[in-house]
């Protein structure tokens, strides 16, 4: 499957695929092929296409044609001494089959072939959204270390502000003591922050093989949401997963095994025909055979039973499986309305004001109007809303990423 199909299988939040600028990072496109190109488990799946491939040609070949001598009365006593009075037969001998078995066994490697197809798409798909997921991470833990630094810009600040006061005599030393652990305590977090962002990156960077990333940072606006269609749509669209496809192959690989096995109730005959030559008299003379089992009907009930069963179990699977992922799509769409309604909710009415009071305290606190802890709690309010907003982003994309791959189509609809 090329690139491009693959990424309009899985859209994969439309909004990430534009990078939000230039300066040579990393896009999700550039991190979606390198992990095609360099994923062992792909080139698995590929050996194994190759071999079900080789195995369906196998069982299309009829029965091998068998060459056979046979030798009679010989090194025995009196006439049949040596081979004096030995007999010779050769004889060509094959199975002819009944019940159409060569197609029959074709038509179960052609389904199992087409089994691994789909299992390759699947993994690819599943690729797909390990690496946008991921992606994801390192954009949110960039995002976070942008606030982490905010924060102790804030927090140096108000330590600035408070040793003010305190050296002018308008506060107790305790304030500067007070701005001076929050000050520590927003480096650590910082320090924390690019500790994550660390890890993030190699766990992208893994999955096309690098240990040490080579990317600058990844390029995406992660608080650009693309719109959802309806639930409705989305819904409908859940007959592609492709965790579905997969059990209606390998159903239709239960149905090809059933035929199969009602073939095998048509007793196969086994022919043959040769030349026989008699030492004693100098003869040759022609000869043929023809064997034919018996009870090849009821030895083949027990197979054809089980396969039945198999085919059955195929669809009862299916439909449980449309059940359970009818449940888990409905709770994905809501958890990601959710994410919706919470950052529109954080940027429109929270942050906003969160910046303003936070203003406003500092203003008032270096008047003497507000306290110290009206100050941090401002501040700490602030950069709070703010991770707060990055992390229900965050979770935005990773539902769009999961109702996609569950529909195995895009559901979202340009801005």
């Amino acid at each position: 499957m090329a690139l491009r199909h693959c990424l309009a299988a899985c859209a994969l939040a439309a909004a990430l695929l534009q990078p939000a600028h230039a300066g040579g990072g990393l896009s999700l496109i550039d991190a979606v092929s390198r992990a095609l190109a360099e994923n062992p488990e792909l080139a698995l799946l590929e050996q194994q296409r190759r071999s079900k491939a080789a195995l369906s040609r196998e069982a299309a070949q009829p029965p091998p044609l068998e060459l056979g001598v046979e030798l009679e009365n010989f090194a025995g006593t009196g006439g049949s001494r040596a081979l004096s009075g030995a007999d010779t037969t050769l004889t060509l001998s094959r199975v002819l089959e009944r019940g159409d078995k060569a197609l029959r066994r074709e038509a179960v490697a052609d389904e199992r072939r087409a089994l691994v197809r789909t299992e390759a798409d699947i993994a690819r798909l599943e690729l797909l959204a390990r690496v946008a997921t991921r992606f994801i991470h390192v954009v949110r833990d960039q995002r976070l270390l942008e606030v982490a630094e905010e924060a102790v810009d804030l927090a140096e600040q108000t330590h600035r502000q408070a040793r003010e006061r305190v050296d002018a005599g308008a506060a107790p030393n305790s304030e500067a003591v007070r701005a001076e652990i929050d000050l520590a305590n927003a480096e650590l977090e910082l320090e924390h922050a690019e500790h994550e962002l660390k890890a993030t990156r190699i766990s992208l960077a893994s999955l096309w093989g690098e240990r040490d990333p080579r990317f600058s940072r990844a390029v995406a606006d992660l608080e650009k949401l693309p719109a959802l269609d309806a639930i409705d749509p989305v819904m409908a669209k859940l007959k592609r997963n492709p965790q579905l496809r997969r059990l209606m192959e390998e159903q239709r690989v239960a149905d090809a095994r059933s035929r199969l096995a009602r073939s095998k109730a048509f007793a196969d005959v086994r022919v043959s025909g040769g030349v026989r030559r008699r030492e004693a008299s100098d003869d040759t003379a022609f000869v043929a055979g023809i064997t034919i089992p018996l009870g090849s009907t009821e030895r083949a009930q027990p197979g054809r039973e089980a396969a039945r069963a198999e085919a059955r179990a195929g669809q009862h699977a299916i439909e449980a499986a449309e059940r359970e992922l009818y449940a888990v799509l409905y709770g994905r769409y809501q958890e990601l309305q959710h994410a919706q309604t919470e950052f529109d909710v954080l940027r429109e009415r929270i942050l906003p004001a969160a910046e303003s009071a936070l203003s406003d305290i500092r203003s008032g606190y270096q008047q003497g109007r507000y306290s110290y802890l009206e100050l941090a709690d401002a501040r700490r309010q602030l950069i709070t809303q703010r991770r707060r907003s990055i992390r229900a982003a965050e979770r935005y994309h990773r539902h769009l990423i999961e109702i996609e791959r569950l529909t195995g189509s895009a559901v979202a609809v340009p801005n």
